[in-house]
This record gives C-alpha cells, sequence and structure tokens, in this order.
C-alpha cells in the first residue's frame, strides 16, 4: 500500500477525555486495551461529518485517535472538520474510497483501525465493544456491526432501505467471509498483510477485502450490536441505482474471481435471496401472460409475489410489528424492487463477461 498523504491529523488539539479512564482500566486490571485509530473518508460529506465526528467524541475517542481523508471534497467538508479541531488529510484529486481509507491506514501506527463511512454516527459503546472483542478473541483478525433500528431519515424508503441492510447483518450474525467499512474494525497488521483495500476496485473494496482476508485463513465476525446510525437519505432512484450498479455488478464480478468462487454462502447469496429473485423473475414473466391469458398471468404473478413474502416474511413481519402494518405491507413492492435490481445487475455483469 503507497503512503498517499503525510501523518497530518490534529489542528493542535488533542482530547484526554478517554486517556486518562483507559490508563486506570489498564492499572486495575493488568489488561493491555489496543490502540485504535478511526479512519474516515470524506467526500461531499458536508452535511454528514459534524454529526459523525461527534458521535465518535461522544463514543470516547480523543482527535489524535481519528483520521479524516477528504478525498477532494468540493464542498464545506474540510472546513467542518477544521472546526472540529481535526486536521484531515486532504487527497490531491477525487481517488475514490478504497485510496482515501488507505491514505488514513498508512497515517496510523495503532494496533486496530476502525472504519467508519462519513454518513455514520457511532453508538456510545462502540470503542468499549470493539476493544472487548479484540481482547477476548486473539484469532480473530476483523469484526464488523451494522446499522442500527432507528435510522435518522423519516422517510419510507430510507427506513426500509436501512432496517433491511440492520436485518440481513443481525441474521448473518457469527463467522463471516466479507467485511463491511460503515463500521468496521480490523487489526492493522492483518491490513496491511492484504495490501489494503484495491483502489481498483471502486465499490465493494470493503467485501473484497473481506473475502482476501478469508482466502488466507484469517477470521472475520459480525457483531450487530456495533451498531451506528445511517444518516442517508433514500429515493427509489438511489435505491435501485445502489443495488444494481454499486452492490450487484461488482458483487458478481467478484463471485467470478478465484477468492469469490469459494465465498458462494457470503451475505448476498442466502437462500433467501435466491428464492427471492426466483419470485421477481416470475412476476416478470407472468405480465406478458396478462392480456393472453388472464388468469394465468394473474395466478403467475400472485403465486411469485406470494413466495417473495415469505422468503421475506421475518423481515416483513418485524417492520409490521415495530413500524405498523403501513410499513409491511409497503415493504412488499420495496423488496421487489429491491431484488429487482439485483437480478438486473447480476445479468448484466454475466453479460459483460
Amino acid at each position: 500500500m503507497n503512503a498517499l498523504a503525510p501523518n497530518r491529523r490534529t489542528s493542535g488539539m488533542r482530547s484526554a477525555e478517554w486517556t486518562a479512564p483507559r490508563a486506570r482500566d489498564e492499572r486495575a486490571t493488568g489488561q493491555r486495551f489496543p490502540s485504535i485509530d478511526v479512519v474516515v473518508p470524506a467526500y461531499k460529506a458536508e452535511s454528514f461529518i459534524e454529526k459523525c465526528l461527534e458521535g465518535l467524541f461522544a463514543a470516547g475517542f480523543g482527535r489524535d485517535e481519528i483520521i479524516v481523508v477528504d478525498d477532494c471534497s468540493p464542498d464545506e467538508t474540510r472546513r467542518k472538520v477544521r472546526q472540529l479541531g481535526i486536521e484531515p488529510i486532504v487527497l490531491e484529486h477525487n481517488c475514490g474510497a478504497a485510496a482515501a481509507r488507505n491514505a488514513g491506514a498508512q497515517s496510523s501506527e495503532a494496533d486496530i483501525l476502525l472504519f467508519v463511512d462519513c454518513d455514520v454516527v457511532v453508538e456510545r459503546d462502540v470503542r468499549e465493544r470493539v476493544e472487548a472483542f479484540f481482547i477476548e478473541r486473539p484469532g480473530y483478525s476483523a469484526v464488523f456491526g451494522s446499522y442500527d433500528n432507528a435510522p435518522e431519515c423519516p422517510s419510507p424508503v430510507s427506513r426500509f432501505r436501512n432496517l433491511l441492510h440492520r436485518h440481513v447483518h443481525v441474521e448473518a450474525e457469527g463467522e463471516a467471509v466479507t467485511f463491511w467499512t460503515g463500521c468496521g474494525a480490523i487489526r492493522r497488521n492483518s491490513f496491511l498483510s492484504v495490501g489494503g483495500f484495491d483502489c481498483n476496485q471502486r465499490m465493494m473494496e470493503d467485501v473484497k477485502l473481506g473475502l482476501e482476508l478469508h482466502a488466507r485463513g484469517e477470521r472475520i465476525w459480525l457483531d450487530p450490536e456495533i451498531q451506528g446510525k445511517h444518516l442517508k437519505r433514500w429515493t427509489l432512484s438511489s435505491m435501485f441505482r445502489t443495488d444494481m450498479i454499486h452492490r450487484a455488478i461488482p458483487w458478481t464480478r467478484l463471485l467470478r474471481t478465484e477468492i469469490g468462487k469459494a465465498s458462494s454462502y457470503a451475505l448476498n447469496l442466502s437462500l433467501r435471496g435466491r428464492v427471492s429473485g426466483i419470485a421477481v423473475l416470475g412476476t416478470v414473466l407472468g405480465l406478458p401472460l396478462l392480456p393472453l391469458a388472464p388468469i394465468a398471468g394473474i395466478g403467475m404473478i400472485a403465486g411469485s409475489l406470494t413466495m417473495l413474502v415469505i422468503a421475506n416474511r421475518r423481515f416483513v413481519r418485524k417492520l409490521g410489528n415495530e413500524l405498523g402494518p403501513f410499513e409491511a405491507i409497503l415493504a412488499v413492492p420495496l423488496l421487489w424492487l429491491h431484488y429487482l435490481s439485483a437480478c438486473l445487475g447480476y445479468a448484466y455483469a454475466l453479460w459483460r463477461r
């Protein structure tokens, strides 16, 4: 991994909020706490970055432990970071999240690198949970968490998308073969051993890193209790675009690589996902039948939608119990769109191959 930037992290301000309590704990327990640096890549993050950094302060991270890498943002991101007492690393041109995270990691000498997205506000106990994990599980190289169950944006699409992401992570708790940089920590030595994030992988670079670690025999754990609140506002178009272009297509390409072929049981290839994809295709095939054989067409569409609901019944039921029947009903067409975009992305990637 190339050294992309010098180690310039604070602007004359250091925070002792966490250092003193941790030193007392170490003397009392005789246990050495691993040092942790937080790496936050930021691009056009002026509306998020203050809440993100304030959340890290509340979790006990000092300013000298937070590395913000500004990926040549054209907005007020840098100014807002500096107002909070942190001097960001500024890349000379927009390089992408992988290069930004690599630059932050290169400037760190900590035992653990905690990657946090700039639109995520971590829970107050994140530091304690990450420290406890690496102390109690020395055989693991990385751990990552999930979004919480209370996304900030109140729109139905945003609630659906964020809660679906959380549901997938909760259902997959335990051993993992991928990694997630929304809120994920990794031993710095392990990170360097695989060369950091692949800068040629503009999307899903965290997943690829996890696959590479897994291929080397290193262990990763998914702990959904390590949580952060997602600040992003989702729309139907952004959801479709993200699920197809930023997830399904690069994910399919990864699965065609050597490291991907050995990981067919990874998060997004669950039985639920495959059945849901078949259900979406069933509804698409049923539409042309409507003018020719209405009963057969309606039957195929109804049966496919029923299959979709059954495959995702736990998520739909959870939405109904926590948010009400309207959210549960709305989840059905949103799930359909989510899996349609995934199917289209998968088909496009195979066609391009």
